[in-house]
């Protein structure tokens, strides 16, 4: 089950009474609990009827008693459990909790509502509690959101707060904020507050109820562009030869204190990608396959693709070389690293 049937699932009260939810967007995750919250329970009860446990193995009677406690004055009561560990292939549980919690599963319970919350964790499916809430499609997958999806995700965030803003717009935040680069570790908390920034400045210059839209004009003097974005661009020059628009990135990148020798290695990791691409294109790979085997998403498979039009497979093989002899000199001491980018910038 996903985050979509989740969402439809609150609406339409059709949850299951024990649900687990695992993934690695925990805005997500923390948003569905905070729409489970608000579908089932009133403000004026919701601190009798809300409880939360860190986890339950050093506190499962206490737990047992407040899931069989009827709720005052409401249908329902939440509880959440976060840190479920027990419910991993590496975790364990008590075999009598175990047995009495799938008890309480099995008596189909109608007055609590229990969340086993899993962030940036897997549950094991092959333990007999997961098996049981498998059976009773009661685990969600919350997972990062694709190009699309964060696209979406970022017209809707600025339409709630009152604040249009086009698709193309949309669009280029989601391309340009990191989120969807390769192993990033920029979540929707970081897009969200990216967000903020740029609706509070879009709001500063605001003249009538009817105006408040976002610019790209906004979005670019606001935007804290990803790191991989900004190396995809370098790269992009590079390989066109275009060294002042090449130098003048480096110059910002340095400026805004990212380190020399990341920044060599990541173009180096960049090309790196770029060859494995080539090679699995020559082989005959579609650009679905290419993803699959590379484990990246459309629009990084897209930017390869873009770069890889302009460069030779000897080419990226002698630039990789170039790379490395480059890293070993700066590390030995043979040349600054100043001088190492500055050759590298220069490699067409």
């Amino acid at each position: 089950m996903n985050y979509k049937e989740l969402r439809n699932n609150i609406k339409k009260d059709s949850l299951f009474n024990f649900i687990v939810l695992y993934g690695d967007e925990v805005f997500l995750i923390d948003e569905a609990v905070k729409s489970i919250i608000d579908r089932y329970l009133s403000p004026d009860f919701k601190e009798m009827n809300y409880n939360k446990f860190e986890k339950i193995e050093d506190k499962f009677s206490e737990f047992y008693e407040t899931v069989i406690t009827f709720p005052f004055m409401s249908d329902k009561k939440i509880i959440i459990i976060n840190e479920c560990d027990f419910m991993t292939s590496t975790g364990s549980f008590d075999k009598s909790y175990e047995e009495k919690l799938i008890e309480l599963i099995n008596s189909e319970n109608a007055t609590s509502i229990v969340v086993f919350v899993l962030k940036n964790k897997k549950p094991d499916t092959r333990k007999k509690l997961l098996k049981l809430l498998k059976d009773n499609n009661a685990i969600y997958e919350i997972k990062k959101l694709e190009e699309g999806e964060l696209a979406a995700w970022i017209t809707e965030s600025f339409k709630n707060k009152g604040c249009k803003i086009n698709a193309s717009n949309s669009n280029y935040i989601a391309l340009n904020c990191g989120y969807l680069d390769y192993e990033s570790v920029i979540s929707l908390y970081d897009v969200n507050n990216e967000i903020s920034k740029i609706y509070s400045y879009s709001m500063s210059k605001k003249i009538s109820e009817n105006d408040l839209e976002v610019s790209r004009e906004d979005i670019d003097l606001l935007l804290t562009k990803s790191l991989d974005s900004n190396i995809f661009k370098l790269v992009d020059y590079i390989c066109e030869g275009k060294k002042d628009k090449a130098n003048a990135m480096l110059e910002d990148m340095l400026q805004n204190g990212v380190a020399e020798q990341f920044i060599i290695h990541m173009i180096a990791r960049q090309y790196r990608m770029i060859y494995e691409y080539q090679i699995l294109s020559q082989k005959g790979y579609s650009m679905n396959q290419i993803m699959d085997t590379m484990k990246i998403k459309k629009f990084i498979a897209s930017k390869l693709a873009g770069i890889a039009r302009n460069i030779s497979l000897e080419k990226t093989e002698y630039i990789i070389a170039k790379l490395l002899e480059i890293d070993r000199k700066i590390k030995t001491g043979l040349i600054d690293k100043n001088i190492g980018l500055d050759i590298i910038c220069n490699l067409f």
